[in-house]
Order: structure tokens, then sequence, then C-alpha cells
């Protein structure tokens, strides 16, 4: 690992912060990048984020969106979680010192309907559950409507939530679940969002923020034909919903890969139309609990084995970019980040003509009860 890295880990532990130099701008050869400005988040310990209010999936299911979730809170921002199970997000945070909770329903009352818990940490943040579960494309839309009613701003999205090599398996939506979850779901819950985000982004004076968590195992994907082309790395979409030649690791990567071209289509969009909201994507790295957790299929333990010694991270580690990137001043956008350093990613996921079909096709896939 680099000087820089070293300082922004060492500097991040306990805290919400990273070290002065790493957010600086200066990377290990002294280049200086965007992002500079005292108000990002671990530029110093005591970085104050009151008022700010961040959208975090993952909770409790993803150990890095728990901890993120705890360190935003501790800077002083709102962090409300969009969580399938409350109860088991509660839990998350049961060892944090002197809470408070209450729970309330929304209006209808209903069994799917929007589920708030308020739990607040002794500096001034607190965190907010509200009922989504991302395997039921509907329910995003109950989460929107229940966010806008508590007429919060929105300075970021953290889409952490990750269902990783699992076996094939389909949502009640009927999509294959780690597309789905991974990137349908973070695609629809995003567009619901961006109002929310442009409003804050244009009172505050400040970027708006969308991270995507995506993975560098975005290239191991299927190799799929394209018109007369030789096969090459992509997503298969027709049969993306098929168990038919379904392998945990390439279906994983295609949605961590859906998360590149999403962000990278995303900032094209909005830059086009002057927003003043940027999106990136960022690869955090994956902890020993995960990868065990994830790689719980037929020849997975072989697999876990074989990655321990080479790409694994502690917590402590996989949650400064993330963090990193969503509270950064400045990024350039649809950029690829790994230890707070933007890095090239595949040519797949700088394909303009693959971006498109997957914008197309997302858009069909998130929205289409709406459109029944």
């Amino acid at each position: 690992m680099d000087a820089a890295w070293h300082a922004v880990r060492d500097s991040f532990t306990g805290c919400a912060g990273y070290s002065a130099r790493a957010l600086d701008g200066e990377s290990s050869d002294g280049a200086t990048r965007e992002g500079d400005e005292n108000d990002a988040l671990g530029r110093n310990r005591s970085v104050d984020l009151s008022g700010r209010t961040y959208v975090i999936t993952g909770v409790p299911t993803t150990a890095i969106a728990v901890e993120c979730a705890k360190r935003l809170s501790r800077a002083g921002a709102r962090v409300v979680c969009a969580c399938a199970d409350v109860k088991a997000g509660e839990g998350a945070f049961e060892r944090e010192p002197e809470t408070t909770e209450s729970t309330t329903r929304d209006e209808e009352g209903d069994a799917d309907g929007a589920k708030a818990t308020t739990r607040e940490s002794p500096n001034e943040g607190e965190v907010v559950m509200l009922y989504c579960d991302l395997e039921k494309l509907e329910t995003i839309e109950s989460f929107v409507k229940a966010f806008c009613a508590k007429a919060w701003a929105l300075d970021g999205i953290l889409n952490a939530e990750t269902a990783t090599m699992v076996e094939f398996g389909l949502t009640s939506d009927g999509i294959e679940r780690q597309f789905a979850v991974n990137h349908l779901a973070h695609y629809k819950l995003t567009a619901l969002l961006m109002d929310e985000l442009v409003r804050t982004a244009a009172a505050s004076g400040r970027e708006g923020r969308v991270v995507n968590l995506s993975s560098n195992l975005h290239h191991f994907t299927y190799r799929v034909r394209q018109g007369t082309i030789k096969p090459s790395r992509g997503i298969d979409f027709v049969n993306l919903n098929s168990e038919m030649g379904y392998t945990p690791m390439n279906s994983y990567g295609q949605s961590k890969l859906a998360n590149l071209l999403h962000a990278w289509t995303l900032s094209e969009r909005l830059a086009k139309n002057g927003s003043p909201v940027r999106c990136v994507a960022a690869t955090p790295g994956m902890t020993e609990l995960e990868l065990e957790r994830s790689l719980a299929f037929p020849g997975g333990s072989f697999l876990s084995g074989l990655l321990k010694s080479t790409v694994t991270s502690s917590l402590e580690d996989a949650v400064v970019t993330p963090l990193y990137c969503l509270t950064a001043p400045k990024l350039p956008p649809g950029t690829f980040f790994s230890k707070c350093l933007p890095v090239k990613s595949s040519l797949p996921s700088r394909d303009p003509r693959l971006a498109s079909k997957l914008w197309e096709f997302s858009e069909e896939m998130a929205f289409a009860t709406e459109r029944a």
C-alpha cells in the first residue's frame, strides 16, 4: 500500500475522518486531484456533516454499508437506510451508546408500507430505517414516498446493497437476483430520488452525489456475441433471467459492470442538463467476512481460499473509498475509484453502445409495472 492510502486508513480508525493528505487532492506521487476543500469527510478528524442527509442501501446485510452509516452519523449526518428488515437493521446499531428509538408506519399502514426507526448517536447525527426490499421493485416507490414525506434534504446516495455470487434465483419480479439487487433496484432508486438530489444541491451550492459500489470483478462477465463481432465480455441480455449457462461469478461480474455503466451514463446525462449532481463508482475491496458469506455455493470454498490472500481488505479499509466518494466536494463524473484514486475500468464499462443498451433495458425493466 502506498503512503497516501496508509494515511487515509489510519486517520479513519474509530472516527469519521480521513487524513488531511488523503483528501488534500494529493496522490502518492504528489499529483493534485479535485476535491480538496475542508468540508470533505475525512479531510480532518473534526469534520462536521450536520444538516446533511444521505441514503444508503445494504443495511444490515452488507457490513460496509453498516459501517458507512455509523461513521456518517458520527460526523453529524442523518443517514436514511433503505432496509428490507427493519428489526435486523436496528440490531446492527444496538451497540451504539445512548441511542433512542421510535417506530412509525406510513399513513396507509399496510403490511408493505414504509416502516421507520430512528436512532440518534451521541454526536448529533441519526440513523433512520425506512422499509425497502430491493428484491421487490414496488417497495422502492413506497420508500421514496416515505422519504419525500419527511421533507428532508438529500446530499447523496450510496448504492451499497450487494447480492454476491449467489446460486441462481429469480426475484418476485422474475429478474435474476444479482442483477436485480445490485443494479436494477439501484437504478430505480436513484432515478426516483434524483429530483431531491438536484433540489438540495441547488440550494446548498454543493455537488449532489451518487456512488455505486462496484468491484474489480466487473472484468469477469459472460462472453456475449454482438452481431458479427466475435464474443466479448459484456452483459447477456438475452439469457439474463435464464438458468442456462448461469455461473455465480459471471453473473456477479455482470451486475458490477452494470454499476459502472450506470455511473458513466448517468453522469453524461446529468452533465448535458447542467445538473449539480455527479455519479461515480467505487470498489471498496472485499472483507473476509463478506467473502465467506458471498462464496457459499458449491466450489466457493476453494475460490474463497484463493482470494483471501490477494484481494480482501479489513472493514476499516473497505469503507474509506466509498465515504471519500460520497463526501469529497468535487469529483470527476463517471469515474471509477479505488483507494480514493481514479482507476481505469474495463473496456466494456466504457462502451457507449453497451451503456446505451443497458440504460434502455433498465428503464424498461425498472418501470415495467408503472407502464402496464
